[in-house]
């Protein structure tokens, strides 16, 4: 009788608030993406990808979970030396960024990751669709920062975008008038920098800002202020295994700079 009695309020209870197991699963759904999200904060990418898939396989229009599982995955392509594996990745991580737009396409995060997406792609495609790229990572970029001014992630794949463009080699110019018969966008190393600086303002405790700004600097024969980007790189707390990794990478390229110096 008692349990009789127990099904009823259940069933009324369920009658009276139909978003009742919706709200449950919500709350998972929240645990799920936190956890995913304290992973992505690690580095621990290949976790937080398993988290994502498994929150986007019953959530798949989630945007945050979308946009960032394409940045773990271009994260983890990056670490492989071959280019079959790299494009395994690079190829999710523009999967998972196209479904991000189609989801949103007016914020600025979805615009970033789909430029983000091609500046991977670029390292592994053929030579005419990286001259085609570039322009369209220009594009998405650009709307991702009209949106956001202040992200910061969007700022240093600017600085690398025109450092990339700015130092194409003969062979690339020649190719891209080729195959593509469109004009390359205008870039400067300046830009680079400028591009770069910004990103550092917004985001100081990154290092991997400061060592590509610093390599720039060193480009443009800014020495001095190479060894300056650097050092405060080098103040820079570090917090994960990646932090560790580019802090030797700044040690390493400022002996470099100083011995050169000396």
């Amino acid at each position: 009788m008692q349990r009789t009695f127990r099904l009823v309020i259940f069933l009324i209870t369920l009658i009276s608030f139909p978003n009742l197991a919706a709200l449950a699963g919500g709350l998972g759904s929240e645990k799920l993406l936190w956890e995913a999200n304290q992973l992505f904060r690690e580095f621990k990418d290949v976790e937080a990808l398993e988290k994502y898939e498994l929150l986007l396989s019953s959530n798949p229009d989630l945007p945050e979970a979308l946009t960032k599982a394409s940045i773990v995955c271009g994260r983890i392509g990056s670490r492989f030396p071959d280019d079959t594996h790299k494009g395994l990745y690079f190829q999710k991580a523009f999967a998972f960024a196209q479904r991000a737009l189609q989801v949103d396409s007016l914020s600025a995060e979805p615009n970033y990751v789909m430029a983000l997406s091609l500046s991977n792609l670029c390292q592994t495609v053929s030579m005419k669709d990286r001259m085609v790229q570039l322009t369209q990572i220009k594009t998405f970029n650009d709307k991702a920062l009209a949106k956001d001014p202040k992200l910061a992630g969007a700022w240093h794949l600017k600085g690398r975008w025109a450092f990339k463009v700015a130092n194409l080699s003969f062979a690339e110019r020649s190719a891209n008038r080729l195959l593509t018969q469109l004009p390359l966008p205008t870039a400067s190393n300046e830009l680079a920098i400028q591009a770069f600086t910004k990103a550092i303002e917004l985001e100081p405790s990154n290092l991997l800002y400061y060592y590509d700004l610093a390599r720039v600097q060193l480009e443009a024969e800014l020495n001095s202020e190479s060894v300056a980007t650097l050092q405060r790189a080098l103040d820079q707390k570090l917090v994960t295994t990646e932090d560790l990794e580019l802090s030797r990478k700044c040690k390493i390229l400022l002996q470099e700079i100083l011995k050169v110096r000396s």
